[in-house]
């Protein structure tokens, strides 16, 4: 299992970071993919449960990757959430 943080504060766009954009990178990546928020472990992969838990409390998102490609997701997801 691979742990990476991402900081989404320097992404060069000002507005939000949508849901569906990191559900979309997850959902591209062959390994389970979740992000810790507020002691929960949420499946990024899981639209619902993104929706119903997610609740990003810093510009610094905590990734956990696990399965064959799990260093190429969490590159792949820190080249997307940090441009």
């Amino acid at each position: 299992m691979l742990a990476k943080q991402i900081d989404v504060a320097r992404r060069s766009s000002v507005r939000p970071l949508p849901i569906s954009y990191i559900i979309r990178i997850a959902q591209q990546c062959s390994c389970d993919v979740y992000i810790q928020s507020m002691g929960l472990r949420i499946n990024a992969k899981d639209y619902n449960q993104m929706k119903r838990d997610w609740k990003p409390q810093s510009d610094r998102l905590v990734f956990f990757f696990n399965g064959a490609d799990e260093v190429a997701a969490g590159d792949r997801l820190q080249k997307a959430l940090e441009n």
